[in-house]
């Protein structure tokens, strides 16, 4: 597999299946702001709200081909594996990616467990050998990655936004982030010393004192 992130913005995607299974694959579909149609005949109480408020577009109705033209992506997620082997060859046939629940062999792309932390998203992939162990290498690093990564993301990136106003050569910009983004910096992280940890990235940054490019006088 080709580890890659995705903008799911405003993007069509199908969902084949009105259960539990369906439902934890539209949650972040929408999440992400991908535009979500579900294909069957019933649906939870919790995906029927949402078809009620418009957020998702319910097709009541049991799959059948043809149904996935001009989609992005497809999702498989009945309980009937029968019914998720004819969307995955029917998704490849029409040139749509297609993820099927607990089949990755007919999967063009399986979902890693995510550590979400603000912006900061840490996966964990087993490319479908053994979701139950991706789950548990999440809980582990759940635990070391608290929710103050997500803050200092934050703070990075607002660093990051200065710096490329300040220096032109994204080659200058590299070097510096090599020498201030150090172990020590992880280390007062992890250890929730957020404030220390900014302190270490601006005072390097201060101390490196390197010359603004010629572009940016």
């Amino acid at each position: 597999m080709y580890p890659v992130n995705l903008n799911m913005n405003q993007r069509p995607c199908a969902v084949v299946g009105g259960g539990q299974v369906a439902r934890r694959k539209i949650n972040r579909l929408l999440a992400c702001g991908a535009q979500v149609t579900v294909i069957s005949p019933e649906l939870t109480d919790e995906l029927r709200t949402l078809a009620e408020t418009g957020k998702i577009t319910w097709k009541k109705s049991t799959y059948s081909p043809g149904l996935l033209q001009g989609f992005f992506c497809a999702f498989a997620a009945t309980d009937n594996s029968e019914v998720n082997h004819k969307v995955a060859l029917d998704a490849k046939a029409a040139g749509v990616l297609v993820n099927v629940a607990s089949e990755s062999e007919l999967c063009d792309f399986t979902l890693p467990a995510l550590v979400e932390r603000g912006t900061l998203q840490i996966a964990v992939s087993t490319e479908g050998a053994s979701p139950g162990f991706s789950r548990l290498i999440k809980q582990d690093l759940g635990k070391r990655y608290h929710e103050g990564f997500g803050e200092f993301t934050e703070f990075l990136r607002d660093i990051r936004q200065q710096l490329i106003t300040e220096y032109g050569d994204s080659r200058e910009r590299e070097d510096l982030w090599r020498k201030v983004l150090t172990e020590k910096v992880l280390n007062l992280v992890l250890n929730e010393d957020l404030d220390g940890a900014k302190h270490e990235i601006r005072n390097g940054i201060d101390s490196i004192g390197a010359e603004p490019s010629d572009s940016t006088r």
